[in-house]
């Protein structure tokens, strides 16, 4: 099972939206304040897979669920 996972395209603009709605007026800001990489959000917020523990914090952080956010049928596609 792979251990990343990706925002469902349709999720993005909420993401995007929800960076200074939550206090980040960029992504540099909010990846500071979790001691992320820059590319780590950056991935995160274009729907790029990032690690598993990431993506749930990045969600947390942006005050979103991660089950609804989450590409789920792309982490089953990459199985064997």
């Amino acid at each position: 099972m792979s251990r990343s996972l990706q925002v469902q395209t349709q999720y993005l603009p909420t993401l995007k939206a929800a960076l200074l709605r939550n206090g980040f007026p960029s992504q540099k800001l909010l990846a500071e304040a979790l001691s992320l990489s820059p590319s780590t959000v950056s991935n995160f917020l274009n729907g790029k897979p990032v690690d598993y523990l990431n993506f749930l914090e990045l969600c947390h952080a942006l005050g979103q669920e991660w089950r609804d956010l989450a590409d789920l049928t792309a982490r089953l596609e990459g199985q064997p």
